[in-house]
């Protein structure tokens, strides 16, 4: 009667631990909830940045002026030389955020769960067949 509950035991303890829907894959669930919820955040910051700016350019005249400006835009009639490589847009590379990859969980497979159990009763059954071989044996019941 031990060994089914040993089996039972076995499983329960390997599916709550490193199961598909164990502790181990819940951490690591969280984790990137929390990752996630982080780049979140940053996005809606840069978003209300944007939102800022639009609202400005859309609004303000010269703010529209000097942001063309440093897009290397000029006026109707205006010449100007633009020379290469000296970086005419200033404090215009917003941050769009991070690429985030989600990458599963790892556990053990209930497969190999039920394996593992099944084992270890197919060993704890045979450690008890073995110990009654030897008492039996010992002390000469069973025979004739």
């Amino acid at each position: 009667m031990l060994v089914p509950w040993a089996v039972l035991s076995v499983y329960s303890l390997f599916s709550f631990f490193l199961g598909q829907n164990g502790l181990y894959a819940r951490r690591h669930l969280e984790a990137e909830y929390a990752r996630l919820a982080e780049n979140r955040h940053a996005l809606e910051a840069t978003n209300r940045s944007y939102l800022r700016t639009k609202e400005s350019l859309l609004t303000d005249d010269d703010a529209l002026s000097v942001h063309a400006r440093q897009l290397g835009f000029g006026h109707q009639g205006e010449e100007f030389i633009r020379i290469m490589g000296l970086g005419i847009a200033t404090g215009v590379d917003f941050p769009s955020g991070q690429v985030l990859y989600s990458v599963g969980p790892h556990y053990v497979p209930n497969g190999t769960i039920t394996i593992i159990s099944l084992v270890l009763g197919a060993a704890i059954l045979a450690a008890f067949l073995i110990h009654d071989f030897y008492w039996l044996r010992e002390t000469g019941a069973g025979e004739p």
